[in-house]
């Protein structure tokens, strides 16, 4: 049976979905402001809570610690890239390679990939990201500089950008 972890951040609840043994995150939800909307997909699902578990714990403090300003370590060893064409894992690797507080349009990002002409291709690859935050899909944005698409919506992107460009300084 699959768990899932609430995590009580500064932009609101999120949610760690994974496996308990051996421990494998599933999904990362990015913050919502109503509790029931965070949790509502796993239940509605028969999932089970764990507030327990010591991985799940871990990856509760880095999303906390996240949303307080705070660059994290992506927790590879717990994070299944396999379902994924070997193109897409280098979007998610190219896209885990953009540093803290900085931004690369999807044109780069392809590039980055070594898939220069795919900056479309990297757009579906973000939109189908089970790992925001920890594969950092908001970093990516458009190549006039505006924000673009985002699962949490432009304004959660914008305000995680504001986050870290302010945590650079």
């Amino acid at each position: 049976m699959s768990h899932y972890r609430i995590v009580n951040t500064a932009f609101g609840y999120a949610v760690a979905a994974f496996e308990p043994d051996p421990f494998r995150l599933l999904e990362i939800r990015l913050p919502q402001a109503d509790l029931k909307a965070a949790s509502q997909p796993f239940d509605e699902q028969l999932w089970q809570i764990d507030r327990e578990h010591s991985q799940a714990t871990i990856v509760a403090q880095d999303l906390i610690g996240y949303f307080n300003g705070k660059a994290i370590d992506i927790p590879w060893q717990w994070m299944d890239l396999s379902r994924f064409t070997p193109s897409q894992q280098a979007v998610y690797q190219a896209v885990a390679g953009i540093p803290y507080g900085e931004t690369a349009s999807y044109g780069q990002v392809a590039k980055m990939a070594g898939l220069p002409r795919a900056a479309r291709f990297v757009g579906t690859t973000m939109a189908n990201n089970p790992y925001p935050v920890l594969i950092p899909c908001h970093r990516v944005i458009r190549s006039d500089g505006s924000a673009g698409l985002f699962g949490g919506g432009e304004a959660l992107k914008i305000r995680m950008l504001a986050m870290e460009a302010a945590g650079r300084k």
